[in-house]
């Protein structure tokens, strides 16, 4: 058997609340830094939609504003190079791509300008590893949101450019991108606005720049949240089953892969309520935060400002 599936009693563990994010928010993205959790970007509740709110990974959970991104934006990549913030792309104001790049100094508090993308790239999603920043899938005509692309391109801070890399096996827009042992793994998402979410998984090796397919999630899953632990393993989480256009379904689930054994692992453990468009973070060795995110009260879509912790089993 292929997947694993944890029994309601296989764990005790429960989401446990945490101090709610001040800015409610979804279509946003973390970065874990200087032993923080940024929150950047996304579409607010209420209030300033350039806001980014920080917290310390092991305080007391509570959240405070730190510098403002100069531009809004949501459905954007985020990722951590040498200590540096980046956020990327995304949809701003109007509903267009763009190709605005900028870059966080959390010791200095400052945001500065970075090279543009090579194109408008929306809904994608990036990641840093080994000194470079990916950026992997999304949409790059900013006039179409229908179809995704399977190129990925990186940037070298050292060099200030970006180029291309092997493109993915599969276009992928609203999916996730996390890097883990020394592989980035490019994880859900959609083809199409217009067609059912993926639970295909694959795998990147800067080494010989390829793609390979690895085992598939039990439920697909468009915008949940992806995070790794310390020992390696991805946690995802939430997430959206079906078209763009079914906005009223959201996954309770959570599931994680472990990169040694090569498979998934469903949890028995459930969201309060279904959650798509969220973020997630580690907050302890053991220990994965579910941040704000879209979910639905009275079969309309909100947005939860909450943020809740879990226990993950061990592996």
């Amino acid at each position: 058997m292929n997947h694993r599936i944890t029994k309601a009693g296989d764990m005790s563990e429960q989401w446990k609340p945490r101090p709610p994010l001040p800015t409610g928010r979804f279509a946003h993205d973390v970065a874990t830094t200087h032993g923080h959790i940024y929150v950047i970007g996304g579409v607010p509740a209420t209030g300033d939609p350039r806001t980014v709110e920080a917290r310390r990974i092991h305080g007391n959970g509570e959240w405070h504003e730190v510098a403002p991104m100069p531009t809004f934006r949501g459905n954007h990549g985020v990722g951590v190079v040498n200590g540096m913030i980046y956020a990327v792309g995304g949809i701003v104001e109007g509903d267009h791509g763009t190709d605005v790049v900028e870059r966080y100094d959390p010791g200095a508090d400052q945001w500065t300008a970075a090279p543009p993308l090579p194109t408008t790239r929306a809904a994608t999603s990036a990641a840093g590893l080994d000194g470079r920043l990916y950026v992997a899938g999304g949409l790059l005509d900013e006039d179409t949101d229908e179809h995704a692309t399977d190129s990925v391109i990186a940037f070298d801070p050292r060099e200030e450019r970006w180029s291309p890399v092997a493109s993915m096996l599969n276009p992928r827009a609203r999916h996730r991108l996390v890097a883990t042992g020394g592989h980035l793994y490019a994880i859900g998402g959609l083809r199409s606005f217009f067609q059912e979410a993926f639970a295909t998984v694959e795998r990147y090796s800067p080494k010989s720049d390829t793609w390979e397919p690895v085992r598939s999630m039990h439920q697909p899953r468009s915008l949940p949240g992806a995070t790794v632990l310390a020992d390696g393993r991805i946690v995802v989480v939430g997430g959206g089953p079906g078209p763009f256009q079914d906005r009223l379904s959201r996954h309770r689930t959570t599931e994680i892969y472990d990169p040694r054994t090569r498979r998934w692992r469903l949890l028995s453990t459930l969201l309060p309520t279904g959650r798509s468009s969220l973020a997630c973070a580690p907050e302890s060795e053991d220990r994965v935060l579910a941040i704000s995110g879209s979910t639905v009260v009275d079969r309309a879509p909100t947005v939860d400002p909450g943020v809740l912790a879990l226990k993950v089993p061990a592996a």
